[in-house]
C-alpha cells in the first residue's frame, strides 16, 4: 500500500519540492524531465539541499500543478527567510504615535481593534479586543498561539473552519520567516498543543496570503447570551509590512452591554 507523504516539519523548499514528487507519485528522473533539467542537477539540489538557480527553480516549479498560492509559497521557500523586528519595537513605534488614543476611541464606537505583528503577536488592542479574546497572556500575547487554546475553542462557536483559515495562514507566514527565532520559538510551541499537529499535518499545502477574511467569526461572548457574528477587516498599517490592524464589527450591540 502506498503511504501518503507527510510535511510537518517548519516550511522548507527542499521538503516541500520532495513531498510534491512524493505527493504525486513520481521518480526524481521523471520530475526532471519534466522540468528539463538532468537527474543529477536535480539530486545535487536535493542531496546537497542547494538552492537553484531562478531558470531552475522557474522550471521546477513548472513541473507540479500548483493553484497560484501554492506557486507564491514554494518561491518564498526559494527565496532566503526575512527579517523581523522585536515585538517591543513595534509596541514603541505604535506608542510614540498615539496609537492607543486611536484605539480607545474606535471602543467607544464598538468596534474591536488590534494592532499585531506578522507572527500575530498583540502590539496593542483595545477593551473591546481584550474583553473578547480571554486567556491571551497565557498564550504568550500571540493570537496564532491563543487559537489552539482551550480558551479560544470555548469561545468560537466556528472553530474548526476558523482554524483550517489560522494553519493555512500560518503556512504562508511561518514559511516567510521560517530561519528567524521567534518564528521557530511558535512553531514549537503550536507543536506542543493538542490541536496543531492534526491540522498541520494535513492540510500540507493549504497556504493563505493576505488580509482578506472569509467569513464572519461566530463567538460565545460571555457578556452575553447571544451569539456574536465578528467581521474583521485587516490591512496593513501605513507602508510597515511589520504591522498590521485589524478592525472587528459585531452584528448586534451585544459588544456594549
Amino acid at each position: 500500500m502506498h503511504k501518503a507523504p507527510i510535511l510537518d516539519g517548519m516550511p522548507d523548499f527542499h521538503d516541500t519540492l520532495e513531498f510534491l514528487r512524493l505527493r504525486d507519485r513520481r521518480s526524481r528522473a521523471d520530475v526532471a524531465s519534466s522540468a528539463r533539467i538532468s537527474t543529477s542537477h536535480l539530486d545535487k539540489i536535493m542531496a546537497n539541499r542547494t538552492i537553484p538557480g531562478p531558470n531552475s527553480f522557474a522550471k521546477l516549479t513548472q513541473a507540479f500543478d500548483l493553484e497560484p498560492v501554492q506557486r507564491q509559497h514554494l518561491y518564498e521557500l526559494w527565496q532566503p527567510s526575512r527579517g523581523l523586528p522585536h515585538p517591543e519595537q513595534l509596541r514603541q513605534r505604535l506608542a510614540s504615535q498615539g496609537v492607543q488614543a486611536h484605539l480607545d476611541d474606535l471602543a467607544t464606537r464598538d468596534v474591536l481593534a488590534v494592532y499585531v505583528d506578522p507572527l500575530r503577536t498583540v502590539l496593542a488592542g483595545n477593551q473591546i479586543f481584550h474583553r473578547t479574546v480571554p486567556g491571551l497572556a497565557a498564550a504568550d500575547n500571540n493570537l496564532s498561539l491563543w487559537m489552539f487554546s482551550p480558551a479560544a475553542r470555548a469561545s468560537i462557536a466556528n472553530w474548526d473552519s476558523e482554524i483550517r483559515h489560522t494553519v493555512a495562514i500560518l503556512r504562508g507566514t511561518l514559511g516567510r520567516y521560517r530561519d528567524h527565532p521567534r518564528a521557530q520559538s511558535l512553531f514549537r510551541k503550536l507543536r506542543a498543543t493538542l490541536e496543531f499537529p492534526r491540522f498541520w499535518d494535513s492540510t500540507p499545502m493549504q497556504v493563505a496570503y493576505g488580509c482578506r477574511r472569509p467569513a464572519p467569526i461566530h463567538l460565545r461572548a460571555p457578556w452575553t447570551n447571544q451569539p456574536l457574528s465578528l467581521s474583521l477587516e485587516i490591512s496593513e498599517y501605513g507602508e510597515s509590512p511589520d504591522v498590521l490592524i485589524a478592525y472587528g464589527l459585531f452584528d448586534t450591540h451585544a459588544i456594549a452591554c
